[in-house]
């Protein structure tokens, strides 16, 4: 997870991404460059430099923190064949293209001379290496309602595989279009904000590289639970913000989420109508404890904003 609370509005609007204030691709990728996350593939447009110009540019965006640690626009090209890393030698850059491996964990000197590590992923979709450094990511405290140990924190930052005792399995990934990989399409993380907690769900999510796993197609307890939270964490945003756009669509999401649930067969008919899409409302109720103090729920976060992991 990288926390970066604003977005580079002057590099936006350079690269054509923002103008006149409107935002000129697709929501969905809007939401993730304010996550920290890479776009899916867009079409940068009239390119204009003092020695270069390009009509149509395909590049997957990113936001980075900058030499002076402000926000900072990066934009990864498409290439035609995969480009080098000076790091890898030639097995391992064969073994990360042909998906033998999800990433590998490399040493190197920085411009200190201190040793440090990196984890370096080929993105298939711009055919490019990328690399993040360990210690910029920032774990989730729990998974599906259970808590990560530090030694399962320190996996996941290094992208490895890390399992829970369910049986569900995740790993960090950059390049991937939720950040992350799975045996389960869903998860839901949760971090700590100011000693309370924040609920993020993620679906859709694409299967783990580099091993077999196990793809498991149930819900587990945990998972169905955290879904609960979040469902509640939403609420209490758009009761305090009817207009907040970002917690209309999560709730949509979440609404999604009910009707699979609800329409799995292999659960029990308790579970499934306990998931009943009717049951969720757009605003809590006043006839509730949350209803009338929304702000806060078993010291969870006040903000209740949802953050990249």
């Amino acid at each position: 997870m990288k926390n970066l609370s604003a977005l580079p509005m002057r590099d936006l609007e350079i690269f054509g991404i923002v103008k006149d204030g409107n935002f000129t691709i697709p929501e969905k990728e809007v939401h993730a460059l304010k996550n920290g996350k890479m776009t899916d593939i867009v079409e940068l447009k009239d390119l204009k430099g003092k020695e270069i110009q390009i009509d149509k540019l395909p590049a997957r965006l990113s936001i980075v923190r900058g030499e002076d640690g402000n926000p900072s626009l990066r934009i990864d090209p498409v290439y035609i064949e995969a480009n080098p890393h000076p790091d890898l030698s030639e097995s391992e850059r064969n073994q990360l293209v042909k998906k033998e491996l999800a990433n590998l964990k490399k040493s190197y000197v920085d411009k200190d001379g201190n040793i440090q590590s990196q984890v370096v992923e080929f993105d298939h979709q711009t055919k490019q290496f990328l690399s993040y450094n360990p210690r910029d990511i920032k774990a989730p405290h729990q998974v599906n309602g259970e808590e990560l140990s530090p030694q399962q924190k320190k996996k996941y930052k290094e992208g490895e595989t890390v399992t829970l005792e369910d049986g569900t399995e995740f790993q960090l990934s950059p390049s991937s279009p939720k950040g992350i990989r799975s045996n389960n399409k869903g998860l839901v993380l949760s971090v700590m904000l100011d000693g309370g907690l924040s609920y993020l769900l993620i679906t859709g999510i694409e299967k783990i590289l580099g091993k077999k796993s196990r793809e498991e197609k149930a819900y587990t307890e945990g998972y169905l639970q955290a879904v609960k939270e979040v469902e509640k964490q939403v609420e209490r945003r758009i009761s305090r913000n009817p207009k907040d756009k970002d917690a209309v669509r999560d709730l949509n999401n979440i609404k999604e989420e009910y009707s699979k649930i609800s329409a799995d067969t292999n659960l029990s008919k308790e579970v499934r109508d306990d998931f009943n899409i009717n049951k969720i409302k757009r605003l809590n109720s006043i006839d509730t404890d949350e209803g009338r103090n929304p702000k806060r729920r078993n010291g969870e976060q006040e903000n209740d904003q949802e953050r990249d992991i």
